[in-house]
């Protein structure tokens, strides 16, 4: 079993084609095939499931994928100390990060980063938290901004960097539209909602809200793209819940309501503590961490 053939499967997996995973190493896609071959050959068992619309891990497959992950990362760890010891701080950060990050300003942050560290690749991928929480236990992202949650996998750890409330939109002849004084859910019993999809923090709070206010939703629309919620709010075919960053900005004519009790999220980072960070995520983690970072507002 070769490293390049572990590197190869799991570039396989990540991009769901052959053809995908060949241009993004730079291989020859027959020679990226041969290499599988040979691989289930030694193992004994098929590693991937090959199918019209893409290929998938097999059981076995997925085993070997989640090891191999770990077997690279600590490579390229050990590949980027050595470096280090030269003094060249280089290599790849993959940050996750959620949709709306409110009060984070991501590109401010990317940017400072970069300024320091020229020579690193910076990857962002956008998921919903639960994505996210799920890729960081997995290896697949070095850091994640996303939205508190209860309970975190074994070894995944937090820090708080912003709070935000949380707020209700209506549309702008909605009879709740001009309301200064909080309202309570419970009063749009009969609303329909344009919700956020299952997985994303902003859908837990929306769900957690509604059930503490005795209000079972009919979401009518769901959505993970923050402006088509807005926007389907605007033209009045349902309420929805959104940070008060969102609402704010948002581009269609909207009515923001505050909701009583209050409700607000917390946007966290995090990271792998049982794992060794290469150095230059150990650089991206440290640079946010910092108490001054002006890329993160109170």
């Amino acid at each position: 079993m070769e490293l390049r053939q572990l590197r190869y499967l799991v570039a396989i997996v990540d991009h769901g084609t052959f053809t995908a995973a060949a241009e993004a190493l730079h291989v020859a896609q027959p020679a990226l095939s041969q290499q599988m071959r040979r691989l289930e050959a030694e193992v004994g068992l098929p590693l991937l499931r090959r199918a019209p619309r893409g290929v998938t891990p097999t059981d076995a497959g997925g085993l070997l994928v989640a090891r191999a992950r770990r077997v690279l990362s600590e490579l390229d760890a050990a590949t980027a100390e050595l470096d280090e010891l030269q003094g060249l701080l280089r290599g790849r950060v993959v940050l996750g990060a959620m949709g709306s990050l409110g009060p984070v300003d991501l590109p401010a942050l990317l940017a400072r980063f970069h300024a320091e560290h020229p020579q690193v690749t910076l990857e962002v991928k956008e998921e919903p938290t639960a994505e996210l929480v799920r890729l960081l236990a997995a290896d697949a992202v070095d850091l994640a901004f996303a939205t508190r949650q209860p309970a975190l996998p074994s070894g995944v750890v937090e820090q708080v960097m912003a709070h935000e409330d949380l707020v209700l939109v209506v549309a702008p002849d909605h009879p709740l539209a001009g309301r200064r004084s909080p309202v309570r859910l419970g009063v749009l019993a009969q609303d329909p909602w344009i919700a956020f999809k299952g997985g994303t923090g902003l859908r837990q709070a929306m769900d957690a809200a509604t059930a503490a206010a005795g209000v079972r939703p009919h979401v009518a629309f769901a959505s993970n793209e923050l402006d088509r919620v807005l926007a389907l709010v605007a033209r009045g075919l349902g309420v929805s819940v959104v940070p008060r960053s969102t609402a704010m900005a948002a581009r269609d004519p909207i009515a923001i309501v505050d909701v009583t009790p209050r409700l607000r999220r917390e946007i966290v980072l995090l990271w792998r503590e049982d794992r060794p960070h290469a150095p230059a995520a150990r650089a991206l983690l440290a640079l946010i961490r910092r108490p001054a970072a002006p890329a993160v507002h109170p």
